[in-house]
């Protein structure tokens, strides 16, 4: 990680030097794994090849650990073709995409405003192994949070009048927030992903606390949830007479369009033997804090795209999940090089 930081560092624009005058582009790896057990089935390829997880409980469910491969393989690409190439190129290795806690601080640092192109990518998603597609539309604004309850202790036999369940307002805020009213204006999620409370069995509950987020088509849409949210544990809190801390763990937003773009990366792509161009996608319902990135750039003047590259998975964030590594990173090497030479490329 301490090398990661420091290469992240030096790419920074005013420190990363340059043979010859051109654009500043900016490629953007995700490193971070997921909370998931990865299977023992002897048929799971990471099993078969013996990459698997060491460490029960944690897993690269999502194909982060592939992009960190590809950026790195990138990275080894400029070094030794810089003298075909002008301009600056930044590498950022970002931390805490799930949850979508890591790319607003490194956006609000400014790394990025001096970008002239910027580009992030991910495999799988709606893209078969050998298909690849531009983004321009489909990630969900997204707001998690986590929740502390505190309640009232009391022996649970003897005097359970004098005790408040952290432990029922917990249950009863889930199934609320379950029950948020959808919303016409645009497709919504919710989800209550871990719940803990409790002291011991004959105890009235005086703790619990919860990891949960909301997600929306639009970042309207989303607000629209997450309000509702903090209605639910303030009612809650007067129903149960326990006191509830919300607080917002991480936060993203929709895919910002950037048309001017999406013809050079098509025409990058097109190029690549042994691979199928799709339509543009603007489907699906995951949240990408690299959309945050991607606002920041276009914003700042500059121009940012988002491409998928197939593989063959079971569902991401499931423990089977696989990614034929040997075919799919490659296409995403091709890609993200093949973008370098067309913008950086010496003229």
């Amino acid at each position: 990680m301490r090398l990661l930081q420091e290469q992240l560092s030096q790419s920074h624009p005013q420190n990363f030097p340059h043979p010859q005058p051109g654009p500043t582009t900016a490629f953007r790896s995700d490193i971070d794994c997921v909370l998931v057990r990865e299977t023992d089935n002897p048929e799971h390829l990471p099993n078969k090849l013996g990459f698997a997880s060491e460490r029960p409980g944690f897993m690269h469910a999502c194909g982060h650990d592939g992009h960190t491969a590809v950026g790195l393989a990138v990275a080894h690409w400029l070094v030794m073709n810089k003298d075909r190439l002008c301009g600056r190129f930044i590498l950022i290795f970002q931390p805490a995409e799930e949850g979508v806690r890591g790319a607003r601080a490194m956006a609000a640092s400014g790394l990025v405003d001096h970008v002239d192109y910027f580009l992030g990518g991910h495999v799988g998603g709606d893209a078969k192994l050998g298909e690849i597609a531009v983004m321009d539309g489909g990630f969900l604004a997204s707001t998690k949070f986590d929740v502390s309850i505190e309640g009232t202790p009391a022996h649970a036999g003897n005097s359970p009048e004098l005790g408040h369940s952290a432990l029922m307002a917990a249950c009863a805020a889930s199934l609320m927030i379950q029950g948020i009213p959808r919303n016409s204006h645009g497709e919504t999620r919710v989800s209550v992903g871990k719940l803990e409370a409790g002291e011991g069995r004959n105890v009235i509950p005086a703790h619990a606390k919860l990891q949960m987020e909301v997600r929306g088509e639009t970042m309207a849409v989303n607000q629209f949830m997450a309000d509702y949210v903090y209605d639910i544990f303030a009612g809650v809190d007067k129903a149960y007479r326990v006191k509830s801390t919300v607080t917002k763990a991480g936060e993203s937003e929709t895919l910002m369009p950037c048309p001017e773009i999406y013809p050079v990366l098509e025409k990058v792509m097109a190029k690549i033997p042994g691979t199928k161009l799709l339509p543009r996608v603007h489907s699906g319902a995951g949240s990408e804090d690299c959309a945050l990135f991607i606002r920041r750039v276009i914003e700042h003047g500059g121009k940012a795209g988002f491409v998928l590259y197939g593989c063959n998975h079971h569902g991401h964030h499931r423990p089977d999940f696989e990614i034929q590594d040997e075919i799919s990173l490659p296409i995403a090497f091709r890609i993200f090089t093949g973008f370098a030479e067309e913008v950086n490329g010496l003229k």
